[in-house]
């Protein structure tokens, strides 16, 4: 749920909750139907005082006051240009202006507003965000503004809150999203995530929250073109205001860094496929794929499912006996073409020992696992290998196990090889449920 939809319901702002954490944001936050200032204010932040020398109330009984403030030099082009945004069916308006105060000084400020539409695209309400803009810092002896340094990073810079939505972003949007920094304003970092690395990123900030760290995460955001890209992100907290009655804080929002590393990626994938995989096979060696095995236990949600096949070829030893090394090796040639055509991810499959292997599933029941480990059984048991002229036939034997809360990488293999002893035990070319 858009984190907005907290706030505002049946037209109103709802719970001191989310009152409080309204008024603790870095800016000014406001509510209105879909006249802007024209119409009804149903929620302003006690800030706008800072930027209007007005109370909240002055202007929550008469909200023309703040358009009234607004030059009438601006405020055409200005209204003109909220309502284009209005009627063309956009989702968010960002408008500049100077504000005048009574006193007779001047507030430029920035207002980035989110439009709220019904089912069938009306407008209902408008959610407003001001924050003054800060004068332009003097350019270096370059000529080259900080503000300007930013625009030109290869990196992108986002000022988040704590439910990772956007409110300034800066950088290389374009080349990294395929997106303009604006069009980032008001969405959800969540939202881009590949859908399977949200919840471990949010677990790894809620930790970072707690102790005041800055973790470095890898996750994957969607470019405009619908393809995942790999980013590493660098988040370090900011700490909202906080009221002096309430606890415990509020979690902290984010400056994130975010950089492109799917090039770096793939180039890393591909040396370590040179340098783990078996050659015969294209499997993992024992030892990466442990690490593997590992690393997806350690970094998966606590309620993660994985499931494990282990298997070796019956009487291997009277093949390598009868048809020599060769024809040894060309049934586990076939074998690990079988294996990778049955899964998806190529560094799910390990080759344990001589003639011994493992899948590694995710997602998957003890009960869905063990029927596609009787397929690939049926599988292998109808294959027939042409060795010089003569047709080689062999057999598997196949353990599974599903991994049990907390269980070690190694204390789950060791179980499925128990299946799979206890499947040689009963006759071998079966499948047997780990104990």
């Amino acid at each position: 749920m858009d984190s907005r939809d907290a706030f505002v319901h049946d037209d109103e702002v709802s719970g001191a909750d989310a009152r409080h954490w309204l008024q603790c944001l870095p800016g000014t936050v406001y509510v209105t139907d879909s006249a802007w200032w024209l119409g009804e204010l149903r929620f302003v932040a006690d800030s706008i005082d800072a930027l209007g020398h007005r109370p909240a109330t002055d202007y929550l009984s008469q909200p023309e006051l703040w358009l009234a403030q607004i030059p009438e030099s601006e405020r055409r082009p200005l209204l003109e240009r909220l309502q284009q945004a209005l009627t063309e069916g956009e989702l968010t308006a960002r408008l500049s202006y100077v504000i005048e105060r009574r006193d007779g000084s001047e507030c430029q400020v920035d207002d980035s507003i989110s439009i709220q539409r019904d089912a069938d695209g009306e407008v209902v309400t408008l959610i407003g965000f001001l924050q003054p803009r800060l004068p332009a810092a003097p350019a270096n002896d370059d000529g080259l503004s900080p503000q300007s340094l930013l625009d030109h990073s290869g990196d992108v810079i986002l000022a988040l809150d704590e439910d990772m939505e956007c409110h300034y972003a800066a950088g290389n949007t374009q080349g990294a999203l395929g997106v303009s920094a604006a069009s980032l304003l008001s969405t959800s970092l969540f939202g881009l995530m590949a859908p399977e690395d949200g919840s471990r990123v949010r677990r790894l900030l809620i930790e970072g929250a707690a102790e005041a760290s800055s973790p470095m995460v890898e996750l994957r955001l969607r470019h405009r073109d619908g393809v995942y890209r790999w980013f590493e992100i660098h988040f370090s907290p900011y700490p909202l205001p906080l009221g002096q009655t309430l606890e415990p804080p509020v979690m902290p929002g984010w400056v994130a860094i975010a950089r492109d590393i799917t090039q770096r990626r793939h180039q890393s994938l591909q040396w370590n496929a040179y340098t783990a995989t078996d050659e015969l096979t294209s499997a993992l060696n024992r030892e990466p794929f442990m690490g593997l095995m590992r690393h997806a236990f350690a970094s998966g949600d606590t309620g993660a499912r994985f499931t494990l096949i282990v298997f070796d070829v019956d009487h291997f030893s009277d093949i390598n006996r009868d048809w020599g090394r060769e024809g040894g090796d060309l049934v586990l040639s076939c074998i690990g073409e079988m294996c990778r055509a049955t899964l998806r991810e190529r560094f799910s499959f390990g080759r344990l020992g001589d003639d011994s292997f493992a899948l590694l599933m995710s997602g998957k029941s003890l009960q869905e696992t063990a029927t596609i480990a009787d397929k690939l059984r049926g599988r292998l048991a109808s294959t027939r290998v042409e060795f010089h002229g003569h047709w080689l036939s062999f057999s598997v034997s196949l353990g599974v196990a599903e991994r049990r809360s907390d269980e070690t990488a190694e204390a789950m293999l060791a179980r499925a090889e128990a299946g799979m002893q206890n499947a040689k035990q009963r006759g071998r070319d079966r499948v047997q449920q780990a104990p």
